[in-house]
């Protein structure tokens, strides 16, 4: 186990960050007699217990990414920020990619959109300290079913969580049950876009569609102590979240998800805060490189420390680090391009969040 609240000691990380004042989360419906603002959950006895939590943006563990791991430099796309993300207790990311044994392709011949990890990625994701990874996105099945099979396979041989898809329907939609020191997360993932076409792919992959998803939250809801969502959807490049987007993000957050994160859109977007719950539309890249548009070299990452005490659950010191997405991403410590990830952020937030936030 990762020391809960090494996260504070990242250095330089301090003055880029945005601060939540103590946020507290309102109680599911139906669930009576927690304090307003109070995460569900049983309470905790004794001494308050404290995790932290940094969720990541877009992780695309393929093409020349994927050739540096084939050669045996498995934490090449994580050397600069693996300190970091070892210092979590907690650590969740997109993984774009598949990972599946192609005899070394890393990519398809004809089409560069359509990529695959190596089997060793998995291992790459855990030496770096990621926790858990949502498998529900557009490229979840580049490679076909066979590859979608091998990547839950080695995710599970490495000891990596993952939520969002399954062998078959109705797994889809089975949480990855994240405890540490006592606290236990539910983190699901889903998606509203996919590059195949057809309705066969939700056999196997999480759709983003609320009648199939809240029963599922409510199902665990009251087993954990805060439920995450991972939302892949949203326009690609966009300036904004759509309304789409913003209206799911509404239902799923009045219907029991407590954190939701989103991408897809390959660029930074704001924070929405519906009855107290917090919702980052995209976090942007992370190990992706996009370096055509200005947005897409840039992303952020959000943390957050999760207490259980005879309160309930909350989550305190909720902070947006910038960052240089790469195939080799790093933290901005300061300077103007930190200033402008987080003025980016500050613009697209809402009111609502913008006044839980200590600029």
């Amino acid at each position: 186990m990762r020391r809960g609240g090494e996260w504070v000691q990242a250095a330089g990380l301090v003055g880029a960050a945005l601060l939540f004042a103590s946020m507290l989360r309102t109680a599911s419906p139906g669930a009576g007699g927690s304090p307003e603002g109070a995460l569900p959950g049983p309470p905790a006895k004794g001494i308050p217990r404290r995790i932290s939590f940094l969720a990541l943006g877009d992780i695309n563990l393929g093409r020349g990414v994927g050739q540096r791991i084939l050669q045996g430099d498995t934490l090449f796309p994580f050397a600069s920020v693996a300190d970091t993300l070892r210092s979590y207790d907690v650590v969740f990311a997109n993984l774009e990619s598949n990972i599946s044994d192609q005899n070394g392709r890393t990519e398809h011949p004809r089409n560069n959109i359509v990529f695959t990890a190596p089997p060793a990625a998995a291992e790459a994701l855990r030496r770096a300290g990621i926790t858990v990874v949502a498998t529900a996105n557009n490229h979840a099945l580049d490679f076909g079913e066979s590859a979608l099979e091998q990547t839950m396979a080695y995710l599970d041989s490495a000891g990596v969580a993952h939520a969002g898809t399954g062998s078959r329907r109705g797994e889809c939609y089975r949480p990855a049950i994240i405890e540490a020191e006592g606290i236990r997360l539910a983190v699901f993932a889903v998606t509203d876009i996919m590059n195949s076409t057809g309705g066969e792919w939700t056999k196997f992959v999480a759709s983003a569609d609320t009648a199939l998803l809240l029963p599922a939250v409510r199902g665990v809801r009251d087993s954990v102590d805060a439920v995450i969502l991972s939302y892949h959807g949203g326009d690609e490049y966009a300036g904004r979240a759509s309304g789409r987007t913003r209206a799911f993000v509404r239902d799923v957050l009045q219907g029991g998800v407590d954190l939701l994160i989103g991408h897809h859109p390959h660029v930074p977007f704001g924070l929405d805060a519906f009855g107290g719950r917090l919702a980052a539309h995209s976090l942007g890249n992370f190990v992706f490189r996009q370096p055509d548009r200005y947005w897409t070299r840039f992303g952020f990452a959000l943390s957050a420390v999760i207490v259980k005490d005879t309160a309930g659950t909350r989550m305190e010191s909720v902070r947006c680090l910038p960052l240089r997405a790469d195939f080799q991403p790093a933290f901005l410590s300061g300077g103007e391009d930190a200033q402008r990830v987080l003025g980016r952020i500050r613009m697209l937030s809402t009111r609502e969040a913008s006044e839980k936030l200590a600029w």
